[in-house]
């Protein structure tokens, strides 16, 4: 079996056959990643950050080259591609600030304390330590932000891991071409052989996630397929930390007082909406506003002069449009539609489907109907309570915003509805932009991700990969024999 390109905008076929990975090559490269994660581990954190630089460096250097075979398997536009490569080689670049500083990595001294029980206690030592080779899946929607060379390898490498990658179907060449300049870099910058492998095929990625020898796995993608592999993960005969980032259908409220110019806030909600043909996880899927016919006419004005885009994939196409076609005839939605879509390539007219309350009151499930691609559901609401009532319903989500020109009582409420169920809340904000940054928290209850705890982005996300290890009562002059980095403590 083999893998090969399509162009999403015209359906055609091209570029050469790279074939599925034999079990003999994924073998090889599961042991590669053990020796490698043996010398790699034993890095000091400033060592690993000169190595994380010089690869941001080498993708940098190759973005052209990047960007134009990407944008031919994805459709997704040489700016925004552009963009994510700079996207990436600034979480590595990140990262390797945050082994610098230290924040996440080096090891803390608590002192001994020479009192009575309780409060008296020997000294310790705890140490941050990589966990083990980690398997990594690549994301079809962001090619390398969240792909080959995103922040789960980025993060996996800085805790001082091996990856092992299984590259996403819907941009091979991409993945492939990303590999190659890694490796290069890696090598040149003195990492071990065998730190990253990259693989193809579904079997492969079935055969990484149930080998004794990887200790962690990282997926960004659908619900279906990040919960197979969580299952998996957990089935295993030692089970393992799997952080999967799932589907989210996320919601975003609107109150009267954030109504004031309709026609901006139907155009920024469309913008929104549509980034990247709606092929974003932290898509505005769910819109709440108080019942507005004029809000409705301006969408629909608006949305008439949208022209359809490429969808990633064939199969990403079908499974929205079969699911857009599901809340339709369960919900009688209002249709509003943009320009219709032309019949060569992977394409869907752009879509809003309008309903009440009410009706999403009678089947609550509509609300966990991911429509991953340029489609969104305008909840309208007559009340308050009506509003906080389906707010409770809704299932784990990445982000949940509010939109409101003040604070009073009822905002309270629909913040504190929002985060019990998402991850991330934004105060007059749309969902679709994350930066990058320690504060960050790209997660949320499941189904939004296998690991509620945990983020996927921002520096943070390194400590999925680093286990702690206290040492009781250590000699000072053995400090050196367990760490290689700087202590601090009291």
């Amino acid at each position: 079996m083999s893998i090969q390109s399509v162009n999403p905008r015209t359906g055609e076929v091209f570029g050469p056959e790279i074939a599925a990975s034999k079990p003999s090559d994924i073998d090889s490269m599961i042991a590669g990643a053990v020796s490698a994660f043996a010398t790699w581990s034993q890095f000091s954190a400033s060592k690993r950050a000169k190595v994380l630089i010089s690869l941001a460096d080498a993708l940098d250097a190759n973005v052209g080259k990047l960007v134009e075979i990407a944008d031919a398997e994805t459709g997704l536009g040489v700016p925004r591609l552009t963009g994510e490569v700079g996207r990436t080689t600034f979480q590595f670049r990140s990262f390797a600030e945050a082994l610098n500083s230290g924040d996440f990595v080096a090891p803390i001294l608590d002192a001994a304390l020479d009192a009575p029980v309780p409060q008296g206690h020997p000294k310790f030592l705890k140490t941050f330590r990589a966990i083990g080779p980690v398997a990594v899946f690549g994301a079809s929607n962001f090619p390398f932000a969240f792909s080959v060379l995103g922040g789960d390898t980025a993060s996996a490498l800085a805790a001082g891991c091996s990856v092992v990658i299984k590259a996403h179907p819907a941009h091979p060449q991409t993945s492939q071409l990303s590999f190659e300049i890694a490796k290069k870099a890696l090598a040149d910058a003195g990492a071990p052989e065998g730190l990253i492998s990259l693989g193809h095929g579904f079997d492969f990625g079935k055969s990484v996630i149930n080998d004794s020898r990887i200790s962690a796995g990282a997926f960004t993608g659908s619900k279906a397929g990040g919960r197979a592999l969580f299952d998996m993960a957990q089935d295993r005969q030692t089970p393992i930390p799997f952080y999967g980032e799932l589907g989210s259908v996320n919601p975003v409220v609107v109150t009267e007082s954030a109504m004031s110019d309709v026609s901006a806030f139907a155009g920024a909600y469309l913008d929104s909406l549509l980034m990247g043909n709606g092929q974003f996880c932290t898509n505005p899927s769910v819109l709440f506003v108080p019942e507005s016919a004029e809000f409705i006419a301006a969408v629909q004005e608006q949305l008439s002069q949208r022209d359809p885009a490429p969808f990633l994939s064939e199969a990403t196409k079908t499974l929205h449009d079969n699911n857009r076609a599901e809340v339709i005839a369960k919900t009688h939605a209002q249709v509003l539609q943009g320009k219709s879509a032309p019949t060569q390539g992977f394409f869907s007219s752009p879509a809003v489907l309008v309903v009440t309350a009410q009706s999403v009151l009678t089947q609550p499930e509509l609300l966990a109907t991911e429509c991953f691609g340029p489609t969104g559901l305008v909840v309208t609401y007559a009340n308050p309570a009506q509003l906080l009532t389906i707010l409770s319903k809704l299932e784990g989500a990445l982000v949940g915003c509010l939109f409101s020109l003040k604070i009073s009582d009822l905002e309270e409420q629909i913040l504190n509805a929002l985060a019990l169920k998402a991850g991330r809340v934004a105060f007059n904000a749309w969902p679709t932009g994350v930066a990058v940054t320690a504060g960050q928290n790209h997660g949320g209850p499941y189904p939004a991700s296998t690991s509620s705890l945990h983020t996927s982005v921002g520096t943070s996300a390194i400590t999925r990969f680093l286990r702690p290890v206290a040492f009781q009562g250590l000699p000072d002059e053995s400090y050196t024999a367990v760490t290689a980095d700087t202590v601090r403590g009291k």
